[in-house]
């Protein structure tokens, strides 16, 4: 970013461009550039969330569960009628 500034300064003083317009198209080239490297950082972000809640969300809901219902069980009685 900071060598393409560079040559399009160089250009405007070579050429004797308006250095204004220069500088609002390297702003807005810039803005654009980050605006698509924030965006594929955010899309990578999304498998990852996916994963911790697939690793570790989901077997300690069910171990909550599993711990309720043995509770349930075990203070009924033993749970399971005599045959």
């Amino acid at each position: 970013e900071v060598r393409a500034l560079c040559a399009a300064l160089e250009r405007a003083r070579r050429h004797g461009a308006p250095l204004g317009r220069t500088l609002a198209s390297q702003a807005r080239d810039t803005r654009v550039a980050l605006r698509r490297h924030v965006q594929e950082e955010a899309a990578k972000a999304g498998p990852k969330i996916q994963l911790v809640v697939a690793l570790l969300l989901v077997p300690s809901v069910l171990l909550m569960v599993a711990a309720a219902l043995a509770a349930a069980l075990l203070g009924s009685g033993g749970g399971l009628p005599a045959v």
